[in-house]
C-alpha cells in the first residue's frame, strides 16, 4: 500500500510537471521577430528628405516589430529631422 501511495504521487508530481513545462504554448508570446526598416531622413523646417536611415525592432507580433523598428529610425535622426516613408525590409 505504501508503494502505491509512492507512485500515485510522483505520477501526479510529474503530470503536473510535464504540464506547466510542455503545456500548450500560445505563439504570439512563443515567437519573437526582428523587422528592419529604410527611412527617408527629412528636414522638419523645409520637408525636404536629406538621407536614409536604417532602424531595427524587436516584438512578439510582425506589427510590432515594424512598429519598433521606426521608432528605433525615428530615433537616430536627430533633432530637426523625422523619419519618414519607411519600408520594410526584412522581417526574421
Amino acid at each position: 500500500m505504501n508503494v502505491n501511495r509512492v507512485s500515485l504521487a510522483a505520477a501526479g508530481v510529474l503530470s503536473a510537471l510535464l504540464l506547466g513545462l510542455a503545456g500548450p504554448v500560445d505563439e504570439a508570446h512563443a515567437r519573437s521577430y526582428t523587422a528592419v526598416v529604410k527611412c527617408a531622413k527629412v528636414r522638419i523646417s523645409d520637408n525636404n528628405a536629406v538621407d536614409h536611415v536604417e532602424g531595427t525592432g524587436r516584438g512578439n507580433t510582425r506589427p510590432k516589430a515594424v512598429t519598433a523598428a521606426k521608432k528605433n529610425a525615428n530615433d537616430k535622426v536627430g533633432r530637426g529631422y523625422r523619419a519618414k516613408h519607411c519600408d520594410v525590409k526584412s522581417i526574421r
